[in-house]
């Protein structure tokens, strides 16, 4: 049985949480917290394999919470529950220890199933938030002039407007938008233009 303990500021999810893991026979819930201070202060009076923490909350938030936990219990595994999939969040996550990284919108038995991975000695990332992760650090690749000219495109300028606007040549758009298309593996412009806002509206890439 996997002992876990629950760390989340919004009190219908640790419901929920505790109401869909309780009745797992795989797993214990030991007990829940609203922030990082309260998480600690019960950790010290359990014996814990998991904590599944919030990134997110008020006063101690869940990247300072994992630090502090790695640091006192090294033994406990700690994966993370969150909404955003961002590259800072998991990026800061792994460095702060985590072994996991799940999204609130990731089913049931997905998550169960991280759980069990992560107490077998596993290190996963939930598949959406990796696709965003993979996004992010893509896009990390573009030089401030080249995020620029992606901008531009995106808003309909042509080569010779662009070329104006920067200050440079029109074969140097030419060149820097191969680059561009090359980095991002996109086939044209409009494909550019559509990863631009798809990116920008927080839809699918």
């Amino acid at each position: 049985m996997i002992r876990l303990f629950l760390v989340d500021d919004d009190p219908l999810v640790l419901e929920s949480l505790s109401i869909i893991l309780g009745h797992d026979p795989y797993f214990q819930v030991l007990g829940v917290a609203n922030n990082g201070e309260e998480a600690l202060a019960s950790l010290e009076k359990l014996t814990v394999d998991i904590v599944l923490l919030d990134i997110q909350m008020p006063g101690m938030g869940g990247i300072t919470a994992c630090e502090k936990i790695k640091e006192t219990w090294p033994q406990i595994k700690v994966v993370m529950l969150t909404t955003f999939h961002d590259y800072q969040n998991i990026h800061l996550s792994l460095k702060a220890g985590a072994s996991g990284y799940l999204l609130k919108s990731d089913d049931t038995p997905k998550q169960k199933e991280t759980l069990k991975a992560v107490f077998g000695g596993l290190s996963i990332i939930s598949t959406q938030a990796l696709k965003g992760f993979q996004e992010e650090t893509k896009e990390a690749l573009l030089t401030h002039r080249e995020q620029e000219l992606m901008i531009l495109v995106a808003n309909g300028f042509s080569n010779k407007e662009m070329a104006e606007k920067l200050s440079i040549s029109e074969g140097t758009v030419r060149n820097r938008l191969s680059v561009i298309l090359e980095k991002l593996m996109l086939r044209d412009r409009t494909q550019l233009a559509i990863y631009y806002w798809q990116r920008k509206t927080g839809q699918e890439p």
